[in-house]
């Protein structure tokens, strides 16, 4: 498994993470973007495809297809396999989980990563590779009354909590205890995560922060291993 997950940082700030990813990625080929968690009322899709070029740009890499609600319902696991990736955007965490579980797609991601495809998750794309994504209430409205919160859960167990920063931390205590979580890895926007198959490792300008539900809170800092 090669999953790279982002607190939901762009440009300098996520550059370690991106550079990671891309550098681990078959360039020959092709990499997917699915954008479908954002508004395209707000954001239109060749928008985020050119942004996520120029994110992009520092690698020389170029080489993304992008597929929306449109492409998406008709796809199968033999139709995502000619990507060396696939790198799924930030925005509504709750529109994203409903729409890809629509789709069949959330099956097919976790497919895809215990094969060892690279994938990689920013910000809502992150949150739906933990076990829930209820941690996202505090950015994102959940407008379609979404009940069923599970995400792919392969984080290990662990709940991801993006965009983070230290006057967060009463927050994500009262989460903790509310929805009876064992433990958050809270990632700042210049941090990520690499899962493999056997590790967590931090990656990224900053440390994160792991907090339990006895109030305990953890640092861990780039290159060191949760």
């Amino acid at each position: 498994m090669k999953l790279f997950l982002s607190g939901g940082g762009s440009g300098e700030q996520s550059r370690l993470l991106d550079k990671n990813f891309i550098e681990t990625v078959d360039q020959a080929k092709p990499v997917l973007y699915i954008p479908i968690a954002i508004d395209p009322s707000k954001h239109p899709y060749p928008e985020c495809l050119e942004w996520l070029r120029n994110n992009f740009a520092f690698s020389g890499f170029n080489n993304f297809t992008m597929w929306t609600e449109e492409d998406l319902h008709q796809k199968s696991l033999q139709d995502f396999e000619q990507f060396s990736g696939i790198y799924v955007g930030g925005g509504n965490t709750f529109k994203l989980l409903k729409e890809l579980r629509e789709f069949g797609i959330l099956e097919i991601l976790e497919s895809l990563a215990k094969k060892g495809t690279p994938i990689y998750g920013g910000s809502a794309g992150a949150l739906i590779f933990a076990e829930t994504i209820v941690t996202a209430a505090p950015y994102d409205s959940n407008e379609n009354d979404l009940t069923d919160l599970k995400g792919i859960n392969l984080a290990r167990g662990h709940s991801i909590w993006v965009h983070y920063d230290d006057s967060m931390d009463s927050l994500i205590q009262q989460f903790l205890l509310k929805y009876n979580l064992q433990t958050v890895i809270a990632i700042p926007e210049d941090a990520g995560l690499l899962l493999t198959d056997t590790d967590i490792v931090v990656t990224g300008l900053s440390g994160i922060s792991i907090f339990t539900a006895d109030n305990n809170k953890t640092s861990v800092m780039p290159g060191q291993f949760i």
